[in-house]
């Protein structure tokens, strides 16, 4: 049957010599570890069970690291996923080939234009035509009398 730790009434030692401090050491004050959204970590609830602080401190990575390694496997498609759609998106520079609303009227104005010169065109050359049948008829109609 499991047991729980013995609690310990002494914090844990220090040898004296900041050098030697681990990574894996317990923050020296156990209110500054980071809160979850509850505002209660596995550490603290350790600790107030009566863990010594190096334990539940280490207990308390120890899951953190299991729980992310976890995630990590789910997540890494969906960041995959937007990495992809990040690298699809259209920048700036690629926008930059793109019409702008000042160009958008400057193609009106300018079909407008457009537009005025191809109507006269049509009726210049609808006078020339009309112009050519008139001076047929008159050339060829005296001839075939």
């Amino acid at each position: 049957m499991p047991t729980q730790p013995v609690p310990q009434a002494s914090a844990p030692e220090s040898s004296g010599n900041p050098a030697q401090s681990s990574r894996g050491a317990p923050p020296s004050d156990p209110g500054a570890a980071a809160k979850t959204a509850r505002g209660v970590t596995l550490f603290h609830v350790l600790v107030e069970q009566g863990w010594d602080a190096e334990l539940a401190y280490t207990a308390d990575q120890r899951v953190h690291t299991m729980t992310s390694d976890t995630v990590a496997a789910s997540v890494q498609p969906v960041l995959d996923e937007l990495r992809q759609m990040r690298e699809d998106m259209a920048t700036k520079a690629d926008l930059a080939g793109f019409a702008t609303k000042a160009d958008l009227a400057n193609l009106g104005r300018e079909m407008a234009e457009r537009e005025v010169r191809l109507i006269n065109w049509m009726f210049g050359a609808m006078l020339a035509q009309t112009a050519v049948i008139v001076g047929i008829v008159v050339g060829v109609v005296p001839l075939l009398k």
